[in-house]
């Protein structure tokens, strides 16, 4: 039976009596859209994907204007040759890191400021109290507008960052005092050092741990002691087994014996004191986590000062000098700030003052006065612009402790306690060393030396157009990018930017390598003597030849006898 035949509005009558079916028709409708070109072979689902995901990804403006445009760029896009990935590859820029950190440190800044806001003076202060106080920020920003007023000082956004990082600083470290002191470069990285003071607690923390360590060389000299008398014993054991089991060897001629003796180590100041007394932190950028420098040695100081040499940005490289150093490039960094802050920490006369208000504090009575706290004068007027520029520079000084020889600020004497051994055995004491002594706080600038016939600094005014508002300037010529600023009001302070390497003439050479010692002293016991020749060989020979046997007094005449018997038998 064959199908009936259904005319055209049969059919359309039949379509519409059937349930829609949505899965099927999505189907329907996604294969028509992936059917392929015949010419391109893209289809325009494919082609619709890239031109959302473009779209999406770039997210430009008025995207409806400009449709057409876009989906003419992902067609050209798709005409590229496979080896060009330049547009698909996406590279960060440099400073997307940069700002990623700084971005969280202003937020952690902002979050803390906004806590004290909201709560009353009687919280902030239990909440002060809890924290153990807030750190003194010294104002970077206005220092740095004197600073650039004379032509130096930072650009203001790296100013700024470095100002809210120092806030930072004194909200998660233990310190009470903050203050700027440079910028380093190098050549990979450049180093931003804070100059900070611990509080209390954290100061004793660290002089007990300091104090239960070791001075450095004195459990060596110990136990190097305690193995020689070892070392004697076993001698004096083995020389008395030698001499019952073997014969006594010939004697010899006492070994020589080296005179040189090792100098004794250097003892390290103390957290706190001297060299040590303030705390150092570096961070390569503005918003990075600082790192807190180790405490200098007396060692690294002498070797910093015989070795020129450039920082590389990295706290762990090894330093590869001639004396050799010990310690990385933190170390040496540290030596090198400790020297550009005893040299280049000026101020003008009366800013800072003795004392901290603690009678006790004053003077350190057992290391003596070269080691004075003082603090900043309240009294203080300033001077006039006309006394900042005098050339003798009678109203500038010194408020950086002088490192002396010893790579210490307080001399040591290295008898001291080679002085109370010989007293207790009667021993003759070894002559006096005399003490090491140098430049005292605040003493003037006058006194400072010469580099190359010019003055060890140079005062220039930063105007003569409006004298009300000039900045004095002074600036370092024994360390290139040490400045210091004073207007005739109550603002002053010094900041160093540069290389941290000192002034050096241009026939500077390394230290060489010293002379070989001599192991002992030439004498004739040790010198090599001349062969002999042949007629004193013989000499010696002849003298040692045995005597001649001597004939007995009956020999001669018995052998007469008995030529006689012959012949009377004959």
């Amino acid at each position: 039976m064959t199908a009936p035949y259904m005319c055209e509005p049969e059919l359309i009558a039949a379509t519409e009596n059937l349930l829609p079916d949505l899965n099927n028709d999505l189907i329907l409708a996604k294969n028509f859209l992936k059917t392929q070109s015949a010419a391109t072979g893209d289809s325009l689902y494919d082609h619709m994907v890239d031109l959302v995901h473009k779209i999406l990804t770039t997210k430009p403006p008025d995207v409806v204007d400009n449709f057409e445009q876009y989906s003419w760029g992902v067609k050209l896009d798709k005409f590229r040759p496979n080896f060009d990935l330049l547009n698909d590859v996406y590279l960060a820029p440099q400073q997307l890191a940069t700002v990623r950190l700084q971005e969280e440190m202003y937020r952690l800044v902002a979050s803390k400021n906004e806590k004290m806001d909201g709560m009353g003076e009687e919280e902030q202060e239990l909440d002060l109290e809890e924290e153990g106080g807030t750190a003194r920020i010294a104002d970077l920003v206005e220092h740095n507008y004197y600073f650039r007023e004379a032509g130096y000082g930072l650009p203001a956004r790296e100013c700024f960052a470095l100002f809210i990082a120092m806030k930072m600083l004194g909200i998660k470290e233990p310190v009470s005092n903050v203050r700027f002191f440079g910028k380093i470069f190098g050549t990979k990285q450049n180093y931003y050092v804070a100059e900070t003071d611990l509080t209390l607690e954290e100061l004793d923390r660290r002089i007990r741990e300091f104090e239960m360590k070791d001075m450095p060389g004195e459990g060596d000299m110990e136990e190097k002691e305690e193995g020689a008398e070892e070392h004697k014993e076993l001698v004096g054991e083995g020389e008395a087994v030698i001499e019952d089991k073997e014969p006594v060897p010939p004697k010899l001629p006492p070994v020589p014996e080296p005179t040189w003796q090792v100098p004794p180590p250097i003892p390290v100041e103390r957290p706190g004191q001297g060299v040590n007394r303030k705390v150092y932190w570096v961070c390569n950028v503005p918003g990075e986590a600082w790192t807190c420098l180790p405490d200098v040695t007396p060692d690294q100081i002498q070797v910093a000062r015989l070795t020129v040499r450039c920082m590389t940005g990295y706290l762990d490289t090894e330093i590869q000098t001639f004396p050799p150093f010990e310690g990385t490039e933190r170390n040496y960094l540290r030596a090198q700030i400790a020297r550009i802050q005893a040299s280049t920490s000026i101020s003008p006369q009366g800013f800072y003052t003795f004392g901290s208000g603690e009678e006790e504090e004053d003077i350190d009575l057992e290391e003596g006065m070269g080691d004075m706290a003082f603090n900043p004068n309240p009294y203080y007027r300033g001077h006039t612009i006309k006394d900042l520029l005098d050339p003798d520079m009678r109203y500038w000084v010194h408020h950086g402790r002088y490192i002396l020889q010893q790579g210490r600020t307080i001399w040591w004497n290295p008898n001291a306690g080679m002085d109370e051994a010989l007293e207790e055995e009667d021993d003759e004491l070894p002559p006096p060393i005399p003490p090491e002594t140098g430049p005292s706080l605040m003493s003037p600038l006058s006194e400072d030396g010469r580099v190359e016939g010019l003055r060890a600094w140079t005062a220039q005014k930063s105007t003569v157009l409006a004298p009300e508002r000039a900045v004095v300037t002074l600036r370092s010529n024994v360390w290139p990018g040490a400045v210091a600023y004073a207007t005739d009001g109550k603002n002053s302070e010094c900041m160093y930017i540069g290389w941290g390497l000192k002034y050096q003439p241009p026939n500077f050479s390394p230290l060489q390598l010293p002379r070989p010692q001599e192991e002992y002293p030439v004498g004739p016991e040790v010198m090599e003597m001349q062969d002999p020749s042949f007629a004193d060989e013989e000499a010696y020979r002849i003298a040692r030849l045995p005597p001649p046997i001597p004939e007995l007094p009956g020999e001669g005449a018995g052998e007469g006898f008995g030529e006689e018997g012959d012949e009377e038998d004959d």
